[in-house]
């Protein structure tokens, strides 16, 4: 049986997705120039991995945003 997603990873995978189009910035972007694996990236917007907090940083950085933006109400 598959093993069900949380449902904040989800929450938070979305948000991600949101502020990366709103940088205007592809997921190859996020590769190229923010040091994220593909898979890992495309793993972190679906919902599949819970970011470390240095993830996090580099996140909000690419963004443009603090981290306290990313998690909050999750």
């Amino acid at each position: 049986m598959a093993k069900a997603r949380d449902k904040a990873a989800v929450k938070f995978g979305k948000r991600c997705r949101k502020l990366r189009l709103d940088a205007g910035l592809s997921q190859l972007d996020m590769v190229r120039h923010h040091d994220f694996s593909l898979s890992h990236y495309q793993k972190l917007e679906r919902g599949d991995l819970d970011p470390r907090l240095s993830t996090l940083r580099r996140l909000a950085e690419a963004y443009g945003v603090e981290v306290s933006t990313l998690v909050e109400s999750l």
